[in-house]
């Protein structure tokens, strides 16, 4: 029996499609760990 792998060069190539999915994945997870921004206070003040 034998066990073909890829060698490094496909796994760097694949990879390369991962990174915007992870890089989203991270800016999402830390925006909510560091909670609200208070842009939206700015709405709360009347115009009038």
């Amino acid at each position: 029996m034998t066990l073909l792998f890829a060698h490094p060069g496909h796994w760097a190539a694949q990879l390369l499609y991962l990174a915007p999915v992870l890089a989203m994945l991270g800016a999402l997870l830390w925006a909510r760990f560091r909670g609200p921004s208070g842009i939206s206070d700015i709405d709360d003040e009347d115009d009038v």
